[in-house]
């Protein structure tokens, strides 16, 4: 059985200098000595057969996506023989149903990654959102690379994340390195008179909050999640989370938040609630620092279609 990785993005927006970094990657590689790429578009980027010889890869070019059926994939794994299948996508092409939902067992779709080039993303948003919406749609992760630290943050972020907000977002700089964008990374307001945490940005609030707990202390906010724990000897004090998936539904995190002066008696374990109060920074047992939320308000939610957190 050979995985599959699905490579997708505009004509130059870096997918073949991903996957060669991919084949570089010693951790990614490890176990793996025989890898197919099947090509379905080429740009300024290729792959020369020193490079493919040095790292066992075999390359096929197809014209398109039609071309990809099953037989065609049981004529290359008997050729082949690869641990590992790499496909770079033509990004003005549909992905299709047959690659999301119908792979041969032998080849398993595991994971659908796309590249963008952040100095056309504006440009490309605004005049072909639907061809943009269609590569980003389906992605597990998606590198936004050739990022300044002079673009907005808040506008890539928030039209990816309005496509699909269930995919890592990774931002890298001209040269691969991580970027720092003036504007910060953090998606909304922390000055703000009360802090409304979207449900997409739980997961980005709340490690800022572990990691500097100082500085929301006395902040009004919004939250939104489940409630998750009881806490033992506490008759109006409950653990708020959201759930950040490890690496499969079935194996999860708990990212939780101690909320407190709550009738926890007219509410049942499950029940998704919005809470708004002010946070208080008090110090744990370990010698560190946790954040309180003292709810002045709760109320009902409903469970939201993505209900798992994403850090990005």
């Amino acid at each position: 059985m050979a995985p599959v990785y699905l490579f997708t993005g505009f004509l130059d927006s870096g997918k073949t200098t991903l996957i060669k970094d991919t084949l570089n990657d010693p951790g990614f590689m490890e176990g793996t000595d025989r890898t197919l790429i099947i090509c379905l578009e080429q740009g300024e980027v290729g792959y020369d057969e020193q490079f493919l010889d040095e790292h066992n890869t075999f390359i096929e070019f197809l014209d398109a996506s039609t071309e990809l059926t099953r037989v065609k994939m049981e004529e290359l794994d008997t050729i082949y023989h690869p641990n590992q299948v790499f496909i770079e996508y033509n990004g003005t092409e549909v992905v299709s149903e047959t690659l999301l939902k119908d792979m041969p067992e032998f080849w398993p779709l595991v994971q659908i990654l796309t590249t963008v080039d952040a100095t056309t993303f504006e440009l490309y948003i605004n005049a072909m959102r639907s061809m943009l919406f269609e590569q980003l749609r389906w992605s597990d992760t998606i590198i936004v690379n050739r990022c300044t630290e002079d673009m907005s943050f808040t506008m890539l972020r928030g039209n990816i994340k309005a496509i699909n907000s269930r995919a890592q977002i990774f931002y890298e700089g001209p040269f691969g390195e991580q970027v720092q964008f003036k504007s910060g990374l953090l998606p909304f307001d922390i000055n703000a008179d009360v802090i409304d945490i979207r449900d997409e940005d739980y997961g980005l609030w709340y490690m800022d909050a572990v990691e500097n707990p100082d500085k929301y202390d006395g902040k009004e906010i919004i939250l939104r999640g489940m409630y998750a724990e009881n806490i033992p000897g506490y008759k109006q004090t409950f653990i708020l989370g959201r759930r950040a998936m490890v690496c499969c539904a079935q194996d999860t995190s708990l990212c939780g938040i101690t909320v407190t002066g709550v009738k926890i008696w007219e509410m049942k374990l499950g029940d998704w609630v919005e809470v708004q109060g002010k946070l208080k920074t008090i110090p744990t047992e370990n010698g560190m620092k946790t954040v309180v939320l003292y709810a002045d308000r709760i109320a009902r939610y409903e469970k939201p279609a993505q209900e798992f957190v994403t850090f990005s």
